[in-house]
């Protein structure tokens, strides 16, 4: 029996913790914001380039340009297992939030992969009317 055990315990080792969510791939990643109609224009995208050390710049945007609606997002990254803690700017602008106003946050915020979910959902959700919550998502 405790041959069995000193044969898997290797394989159980190298086993990722959450499964579900995949290490920080360099990259283009889908982006979006909720409010912004994917059936018309899609996925926003950004950019993900590492800088050593786990951490990573991100930047891009997703656009309705018919509403003239967006969300933009620059900064850096540091990952952590489900977590993305991120550091910079993200700034929306939705014609029926905020009263149409840019919405700008800026400084920390932590994004979480949690459950199956294949992307990172900013956990800050309120908006700057304080009513409204955006769902932020950075897919894997």
């Amino acid at each position: 029996m405790k041959l069995y055990f000193f044969l898997i315990l290797p394989i159980v080792l190298k086993l990722p913790l959450f499964p579900q969510c995949e290490k920080v791939r360099p990259g283009q990643h889908a982006f979006t914001l909720q409010w912004i109609d994917l059936d018309k224009h899609g996925p926003g995208s950004v950019m993900i380039q590492p800088l050593g050390d786990n951490k990573f710049s991100i930047e891009g945007e997703q656009r309705d340009k018919t509403k003239k609606e967006y969300i933009t997002i620059k900064g850096t990254l540091m990952a952590d297992k489900e977590t993305l803690y991120f550091d910079g700017k993200i700034v929306s602008k939705v014609g029926f939030v905020n009263n149409g106003n840019p919405c700008e946050m800026t400084g920390p915020a932590v994004f979480k992969a949690i459950g199956k979910r294949r992307y990172w959902r900013l956990q800050r959700m309120t908006n700057c009317d304080g009513i409204s919550s955006d769902y932020i998502d950075i897919y894997f």
